[in-house]
């Protein structure tokens, strides 16, 4: 018997959601899928497995436990296998490397570029994993220690919440929502709102073409958040040391902070508007202006090509003239206080 031809997986996740193309996550773990499996299935793990999942369309809603079990909930029968931590464990990534993905809005077609995204080390010891694809109204519930959760929904919603470790998440059509989320990830919605709401973030990389973004509550120690279209707020939140960038091409910015910080901000073509009630070191000019908070801190930086930058202190609720302002301006999506209501039905795709 000739022995079995070695992975050429080189360790890189290539990430391709566009049109007519697969999603190649951890690409040598969906290669081989069971038969369709039905609602209510629990699988016992291993304490540190991965979790990887594919939606056409539908809700995906991930969430976490204190045992030993994936249980997968699903209103239609999905693709679901079970991969030992022997096929697993060789195939870890290191790093994604994002494909260049394009969106067709009333503006014309968007482009984000192609970019990598190194991955943190896994916790020690064996990962099986569990890989499911289909589409419907699932809800997965994972150990709590588990090491790595990627997650696709092409149409509709996708949430996690609880969830502390390393995630990738990733919609064209879908909202996204993260609830107590902690550790290091890669979020991309090229159409979709993303909500990010009392999370703790390591590192996190975080862009959509025309999508709104807010956080609430959060804390990053490390972020990148960036949009063409869409406009980014970050209310009430705190920065640990570390880098912190937001930047929109045509949306506005609004920065809420809590505590000391650093920050630079500039518009291109609109105005930088400050408001803060403790104490804060405002300088520059109605374009761009720095701001040392609370004696400063880590250094964040704030930017809006065509749109404008709103900095204050914690939340918008003790601001009322910036929150007049930004109530007024229908591309910042500060009406919402959670995640969005989801239908329970999607067009097909």
């Amino acid at each position: 018997m000739m022995p079995a031809r070695p992975s050429r997986y080189n360790r890189v996740v290539h990430i391709g959601f566009g049109r007519g193309t697969a999603a190649t996550l951890l690409a040598s773990l969906v290669l081989l899928l069971a038969a369709p499996v039905g609602a209510d299935d629990a699988f016992d793990v291993g304490p540190s497995p991965v979790l990887n999942v594919h939606l056409s369309r539908g809700t995906l809603d991930i969430q976490t436990w204190d045992r030993p079990q994936v249980q997968i909930t699903s209103d239609t029968p999905l693709d679901i296998q079970h991969v030992s931590a022997a096929q697993v464990d060789p195939n870890i990534p290191r790093q994604l490397q994002v494909s260049s993905q394009q969106v067709e809005t009333a503006h014309g077609p968007v482009t984000l570029p192609a970019e990598s995204f190194v991955l943190p080390e896994l916790p020690s010891g064996a990962h099986d994993a569990i890989v499911a694809r289909g589409a419907g109204h699932v809800t997965i519930t994972i150990p709590r220690n588990t090491a790595m959760v990627l997650a696709h929904v092409r149409a509709g919603h996708l949430g996690i919440n609880g969830y502390h470790g390393i995630f990738v998440a990733h919609g064209r059509s879908a909202g996204i929502s993260l609830d107590n989320v902690g550790g290091t990830g890669f979020v991309e919605s090229l159409r979709g709102r993303v909500v990010a709401t009392n999370s703790t973030f390591d590192r996190l990389r975080i862009r959509t073409a025309t999508g709104n973004m807010l956080f609430q509550g959060c804390t990053s120690h490390q972020i990148q958040a960036t949009s063409s279209y869409g406009s980014i707020v970050y209310d009430n939140g705190h920065f640990q040391p570390g880098l912190a960038r937001f930047e929109s091409e045509h949306g506005n910015v609004a920065l809420g902070v809590r505590g000391g910080a650093q920050i630079g901000a500039h518009s291109g073509s609109g105005k930088v508007i400050s408001s803060f009630h403790r104490e804060a070191n405002v300088r520059g000019n109605p374009a761009t202006k720095q701001a040392t908070v609370d004696g400063g801190g880590p250094v964040v930086t704030a930017t809006s090509h065509h749109g404008s930058v709103y900095l204050y202190s914690g939340s918008m609720n003790e601001h009322p003239h910036v929150r007049q302002q930004l109530s007024g301006n229908s591309r910042l999506p500060i009406r919402y206080v959670g995640p969005p209501p989801r239908p329970r039905r999607q067009p097909p795709i």
